[in-house]
């Protein structure tokens, strides 16, 4: 007989684990709050444009976890990956543009720093295995002490840590950034999917249904049901009740266990660590609609104050100010699928990072210092601007929760390997997936890796 699933939430962690589920025969239904699927990586239409919920480059692209999961179901094709070459990326520098490369952004650096940065690179690439697994717990400051103190040094791999995984060194993870790197490096597949960021949830989906599952959208769970030290079901807002063998959240550890299930039917202990637990930080988002194409690039990293400056303006930002010029990653999607945008017009993004304090910020000046900026790296831009959204915390909020960080529970040196929250709860049938347990790597990957590792370890269960 087959063992029933229900899944609470529709983000990547929740569509994959279900995806390979239904695949091994687990009889899945996915219960999702929102009107479009994905959490995180979902895209919404305006206008005849699809425009992604933040701003999205997927690190391993067709060589990592989210197109494995297609490949263990069988369904390889499902996916279309456009590389990030062709032209290759920009690195926008104080105005200059090269090539968006290692060495590029290192010889930006003090001649002094240039062999530092480009020895942590290589050891990156050829340290073992094991010492990796001895650093996970080396806050990756300390770590980068021994090539340099130098705090220009710092603030260039503060930028790449950032990037990753929207926390500082000082309490990212040695062992996690040196994975994700030379994963990223190794690889060499950086892409993005063809139909925006939507489709890759939308691949796992068309798998359950084709598997014999079921997707349910506009279905916002309530409560999960408990009986006898057990879960046994959920209840949906509009009342009505479902039971399942197998239950398995992907609606934030933390909403889970303190709201959904309740505290009480918990250890002490784990109740606390799940309270503790800190999350990734916060940013914000420009979408600019333009009445005609201006640039063949895909992507430019736009870094417009010095490597020395790098910390001061990151200071001012999470004091909740508004720089003059903002940095940041601009991702041209039109560019790398023309489908995401109606024929002759082109789609672009400007993403950045901000304080926490999200909810009392000056959201219209942000856009406005954010458009100009966007136009000092592409000048062609002035006089075809159509529109432009501000994609702020509450549009992350709305379709993630979680106070709309950006990723889910901080990679910090104490949530990484065995310090990371586990999939299995103690709470008998009780899961978790996606950015909050288990998993490893960057932003969407760390949820696949997290489901990838729920699938297994439920079916050899």
């Amino acid at each position: 007989m087959k063992k029933s699933v229900i899944i609470a939430g529709g983000g990547i962690g929740g569509t994959a684990v279900g995806a390979l589920l239904a695949h091994k025969g687990f009889q899945v239904t996915l219960f999702d709050k929102n009107d479009l699927i994905g959490g995180r990586c979902t895209s919404y239409e305006k206008e005849g444009f699809k425009i992604d919920v933040g701003v999205h480059l997927f690190g391993e692209g067709a060589k990592g976890p989210l197109q494995k999961i297609l490949e263990i179901i069988g369904m390889p094709d499902a996916l279309q990956w456009e590389l990030s070459r062709d032209p290759r990326p920009l690195l926008n520098y104080k105005g200059q543009k090269s090539v968006y490369s290692r060495k590029s952004m290192a010889q930006l650096l003090p001649p002094s720093e240039y062999d530092n940065v480009m020895k942590f690179f290589a050891d990156c690439m050829s340290i073992r295995k094991k010492r990796i697994n001895e650093l996970y717990y080396t806050p990756l400051e300390t770590y980068l002490n021994q090539y340099s103190t130098n705090s220009t040094f710092h603030s260039f791999i503060a930028m790449i840590c950032g990037q990753y995984f929207c926390v500082p060194p000082s309490l990212a993870s040695t062992g996690e950034f040196i994975r994700s790197f030379r994963g990223v490096v190794s690889k060499r597949a950086s892409a993005y999917p063809i139909g925006g960021c939507i489709a890759i949830p939308e691949a796992y989906c068309a798998a359950i249904e084709k598997f014999g599952g079921t997707v349910k959208l506009n279905s916002e769970v309530k409560q999960i049901l408990v009986d006898n030290d057990a879960v046994i079901g959920i209840e949906l807002v509009d009342g009505t009740t479902h039971k399942a063998d197998i239950i398995i959240s992907n609606a934030d550890i933390q909403n889970t266990i303190l709201n959904l299930v309740g505290k009480n039917h918990f250890p002490a202990d784990y109740v606390s660590r799940i309270k503790e637990l800190t999350y990734a930080q916060h940013c914000m988002a420009i979408k600019v609609a333009l009445d005609k194409k201006v640039t063949d690039q895909k992507l430019i990293m736009h870094i417009h104050i010095d490597y020395s400056n790098m910390d001061a303006y990151i200071e001012k930002i999470l004091k909740g100010q508004i720089p003059d010029e903002i940095g940041g990653m601009i991702t041209i999607p039109s560019n790398y699928d023309p489908g995401l945008a109606p024929e002759g017009k082109q789609l672009i993004f400007l993403g950045t990072g901000i304080s926490s304090d999200w909810r009392n910020q000056d959201w219209k000046k942000w856009g406005e210092k954010c458009l100009e900026s966007l136009q000092k790296v592409l000048p062609e831009m002035e006089g075809h601007v159509l529109w432009y959204n501000v994609d702020t915390p509450a549009l992350v909020e709305k379709y993630a929760g979680e106070d709309g960080n950006i990723i889910g529970v901080g990679q910090t040196i104490n949530q990484v390997k065995e310090r990371r929250p586990s999939q299995v709860t103690p709470l008998k049938n009780l899961y978790i997936v996606g950015c909050e347990a288990g998993g490893w790597g960057i932003g969407t990957e760390l949820a696949a890796n997290s489901a990838l590792e729920l699938a297994d370890i439920l079916t050899k269960k």
